[in-house]
């Protein structure tokens, strides 16, 4: 993944999406020793970062998706940002999503015009159907955290930082499902700032990404539970997995407990609604921040969960 295929990705969104904002973190003390920052992609159409692969693997193959509709395979927050880019380019989109998500998504997703086909409710299963689906209907698949067009799109993040910062060290603190979004970050930012630091940050029930990079290879993990319900891949994707394999230069982990902590700090000190695989790298750089000399941004990725998860979350 090169700046070029990312800026391009930045070409064909700027007319439909503008930049995240960059905020300062306040309400930390006066022990903080470094600046600590948040992109809020919770700002973005759809209340995630992922509005902006599904806009741009739309846009890249927008005459085939207006012919043939678009299919997607999203545990939530990719179903509605590819629901809301059909319904902007004038194309159809169908979904299929576990039994099991979330009905708010099931049901934000359907809103927002997108066919919803449910299926049993295990990662295989999701990708079974999709896959037999696109054989059968020749739509346009596009990849939620795998495909050149994803990470790229997710690139444009980096992009913005580099711009959005002064000149100086930093680290980045970003949410690691598939890889796809700590790929396209890391490609972007270390090739404008090569001694940056670049750090994926995954729930400890899922170490996927972590034990791949300890083994040099794609590892996948036993299906598990975790409050971060965005953060479900068992494996990552393979293209995804060797781009941050060459720039990302450490995998975090952060348990349960801290990442609950980290959504209530979030709410409660910074007045921000962050669903709980957003705040994942908030309570990695949280525990940072009083130890290290650089800039330090954690990429806020999504706002979308639900009543009855945030209750859960704020008063256990």
């Amino acid at each position: 993944m090169d700046l070029q295929t990312i800026r391009l990705a930045r070409e064909r969104l700027a007319p439909y999406l503008s930049p995240s904002p960059l905020i300062p973190i306040t309400a930390l003390g006066n022990n903080l020793q470094q600046s600590l920052h948040l992109k809020l992609e919770t700002q973005q159409p759809t209340g995630s970062f992922k509005v902006r692969p599904a806009l741009n693997g739309m846009l890249a193959n927008l005459g085939e998706a207006r012919a043939r509709g678009v299919l997607a395979s999203s545990s939530g927050n990719f179903a509605q940002a590819v629901a809301h880019s059909a319904n902007l380019l004038g194309c159809h989109a169908r979904i299929v999503m576990t039994s099991n998500t979330a009905p708010l998504k099931i049901e934000r997703t359907r809103a927002l015009g997108a066919e919803v086909t449910l299926c049993e409710p295990t990662f295989k299963d999701r990708w079974d159907t999709t896959y037999r689906l696109q054989k059968e209907t020749g739509r346009v698949l596009l990849h939620p955290y795998d495909s050149p067009e994803t990470i790229a799109g997710n690139g444009t993040i980096g992009l913005e930082l580099d711009e959005q910062l002064p000149p100086g060290k930093l680290r980045v603190y970003v949410p690691v499902s598939g890889g796809g979004l700590l790929a396209g970050i890391a490609a972007a930012i270390k090739n404008l700032r090569p001694d940056a630091i670049v750090l994926g940050v995954q729930p400890s029930v899922n170490a996927s990404m972590k034990r791949s990079l300890d083994s040099g290879t794609p590892v996948r993990v036993p299906a598990f539970q975790s409050i971060a319900d965005a953060l479900v891949a068992l494996e990552p994707g393979a293209t995804a997995f060797s781009i941050v394999k060459r720039y990302v230069d450490d995998i975090l982990l952060v348990s349960e407990d801290e990442i609950r902590e980290a959504t209530k700090h979030l709410l409660f000190e910074q007045k921000l609604l962050v669903e709980p695989a957003g705040a994942v790298p908030f309570a990695a750089g949280l525990k940072a921040a009083r130890s290290r000399p650089e800039a330090a941004i954690c990429i806020l990725s999504g706002a979308n969960i639900s009543a009855e998860v945030l209750s859960a979350t704020i008063t256990r």
